[in-house]
């Protein structure tokens, strides 16, 4: 077994043994050969996204957490090395600034620049396992092309930061961690992408384009080359538009893709691979909307959080949580 699925069945063990997982996913399953990508046929999904049912796995109205003094957020992740607290990041036109969010408050702890990344159009961030055992890693989408033209695109992949007392307040520059960066094109062409996730289970990433009729999906297989260009592989189609970010929660086991207007919600059955998931009708999760809302993700207790741009707003954009409703 590699290490990533090593540590999805360590986590989803101690989910089961804390009562707090509704796993369906045995370690046989886990260990299971990575899928078939060479033989893939790209499904095509049919159903109406605006008829789908709302899932009651989570309370219908968020609490708002608190201000987050920075513009233009166009992703979130939950923090593994750093719980309770959300990276998040600007789009182009901007710095390559990460910022580290207190989830309780929505106070700005930190901010801090990796060198080795350089953010073209950073569209959405994931916290996930990576290629070392015991490291968890944040990943960068390099991916926004608002006029579909760029040549190639980049996901910067590195092992967390860890927040220390004398990061609060400050700006905290990096320079000693390995930064991967794993460059691709589309096998069709340029694409405008605002929504990743990341597999935990077998450290395939996932990519949901925008600017399409409807949201079309990608991956990009593990192992994935580093500093080489390389092709990915279509996954399928969906039948919303307009993808502008996604998660996927840390035991691999609940998926979330939302445009403006709605979050689409999948929960992972016996057996499936995670574009088998994908390719199934999805439920609604709550949304109450936000003015140009491009950023969700998971905490490890499938509570979600959203943050807004608040493009051309003089309001500061509110941190909303959506909690779980354990059963």
């Amino acid at each position: 077994m590699n290490s990533l699925k090593l540590l999805a069945v360590t986590f989803i063990m101690v989910l089961a043994i804390s009562g707090c997982s509704n796993s369906q996913i045995s370690q046989t399953e886990l260990m299971s050969d990575q899928y078939d990508w060479e033989g893939h046929v790209p499904f095509s999904t049919s159903y109406d996204p605006f008829n789908l049912p709302v899932s009651d796995d989570f309370e219908p109205l968020p609490a708002d957490k608190g201000g987050v003094r920075m513009s233009e957020a166009s992703g979130v992740a939950w923090s593994l090395r750093n719980p309770g607290y959300i990276w998040s990041h600007n789009d182009r036109g901007h710095t390559n600034t990460l910022f580290l969010i207190d989830s309780t408050s929505g106070e700005i702890v930190a901010r801090y620049s990796i060198k080795g990344t350089h953010n073209i159009d950073w569209e959405d961030i994931e916290v996930s396992y990576g290629p070392i055992e015991g490291e968890t890693y944040i990943y960068l989408a390099d991916t926004g092309d608002n006029e579909q033209r760029r040549p190639d695109y980049s996901i910067y992949r590195f092992p967390e930061p860890e927040f220390k007392d004398e990061h609060h307040g400050t700006y905290v520059h990096i320079d000693n961690i390995d930064v991967d960066r794993i460059r691709f094109v589309y096998p069709d062409g340029s694409h405008d992408t605002e929504a990743m996730l990341v597999d935990p289970l077998t450290g395939d990433i996932y990519l949901a384009t925008k600017r399409d009729v409807v949201s079309l999906l990608y991956v990009l297989p593990y192992p994935q080359p580093v500093n080489e260009m390389y092709e990915i592989f279509k996954a399928g189609r969906f039948s919303f538009r307009e993808a502008s970010a996604a998660t996927s929660s840390i035991s691999g086991q609940r998926v979330l893709i939302k445009n403006r207007q709605e979050i689409f919600y999948w929960k992972r059955e016996k057996g499936e691979s995670m574009v088998e998931m994908l390719a199934r009708t999805p439920e609604k999760a709550p949304y109450a909307g936000e003015p140009q809302g491009e950023a969700i993700g998971f905490d490890p207790e499938y509570n979600y959080f959203t943050l807004s741009e608040e493009l051309n707003s003089t309001t500061i954009p509110s941190l909303y949580k959506y909690t779980f409703i354990k059963k």
